[in-house]
């Protein structure tokens, strides 16, 4: 519904966001169903408008052992750190071209009548699973491009390009028309290169953390990753003794432990019940009435600051230490 240009269905327009529901569905070579996974209704969009999304598991603890038994490989992003992108390198693009359902006799697939032919009418599209070759061809600073041997079709926009190694070194994007004036890019497929993506999925993170802490403790992780002042800062020293970058959830668990220390155990467990009550409360009201993430969590932030306050304050109160402002919105 948020792609007219695509999708020019009158009814379209009647769509909101509270109608939706999100899912991932496996299918086998033919195109039978194996399996269908709920998916949170709050994708996080790229910040610069990039045709890319990330999306989570309602249930990611239950749905990775499945799809592993599914035989549902995941790929793992590759790090450019190891490896640079090197002019001529071989890839894979891994994904579905769409098809248009086969046109029988007319006599006997005619519709009933008008309203069925228009739902027949929408979207009578297959998708055929697809891989193709392709050699690194070009690149700007944030869009790469491969030759393939024939211009990639419809549907494989999104699909995941496979390095040598097996990694995913990026994302379909899109194609080059075959009349572009550059004859070297003509027909070439264009896709956001691994670097890209993972600075996609470090800005999602980020706004996970910020939704679903309260300010001053998500201040202090992000103070914990851009600095060395709590926890070990944004480095640590790899097995091969060189320094690497921490991860957000590393830095959440080391910013946990400075916790622990400057909190008494009292307060810390009181702090941490606040946070896991919170995020419980908003993915109940995104499951029940669906709607805007960002308001469903100033509700919820609204409705326990005072809860927060209170047990700051009584444990203080007890042990002689007097209250202290309550925390801002």
């Amino acid at each position: 519904y948020l792609w007219k240009d695509y999708y020019p269905q009158e009814w379209l327009s009647l769509v909101k966001k509270e109608h939706c529901q999100f899912s991932l569905e496996v299918l086998d070579a033919p195109g039978n169903s194996l399996a269908k996974f709920a998916l949170e209704g709050d994708p996080y969009h790229h910040p610069e408008g990039r045709d890319v999304a990330l999306v989570h598991f309602k249930d990611e603890k239950t749905t990775l052992p499945i799809l592993d038994s599914l035989g549902v490989d995941v790929l793992n992003l590759r790090d450019n750190r190891e490896k640079l992108f090197e002019k001529g390198e071989n890839m894979c693009f891994d994904g579905y071209a769409v098809a248009e359902e086969q046109e029988g006799n007319p006599e006997e697939t005619a519709p009933a009548d008008e309203e069925e032919k228009k739902a027949k009418d929408d979207d009578g599209r297959i998708f055929v699973p697809l891989s193709e070759n392709g050699i690194l061809n070009f690149h700007t600073q944030d869009r790469f491009f491969a030759n393939t041997e024939t211009p990639l079709p419809e549907g494989m926009c999104g699909a995941p390009v496979v390095d040598d190694n097996g990694n995913c070194c990026g994302v379909v994007e899109g194609i080059v028309p075959t009349t572009h004036e550059n004859k070297a890019l003509a027909g070439s497929a264009a896709f956001m290169p691994s670097f890209v993506l993972a600075a996609f999925i470090e800005y999602a993170e980020r706004q996970m953390l910020r939704e679903l802490m309260p300010e001053d403790l998500f201040q202090l992780c992000e103070t914990a990753k851009k600095t060395n002042t709590i926890g070990g800062g944004m480095f640590k020293m790899g097995k091969d003794g060189k320094a690497e970058t921490t991860s957000w959830e590393e830095q959440y668990d080391s910013m946990m432990k400075e916790m622990k220390k400057r909190m008494s155990k009292e307060e810390f467990e009181a702090y941490m019940a606040i946070i896991e009550d919170e995020k419980e409360q908003i993915k109940q009201i995104m499951l029940k009435e669906g709607g805007d993430m960002q308001e469903a969590i100033e509700r919820v932030r609204a409705r326990t600051l005072a809860i927060q306050q209170m047990v700051h304050d009584e444990y203080r109160k007890h042990h002689g230490l007097g209250t202290r402002e309550a925390p801002e919105k």
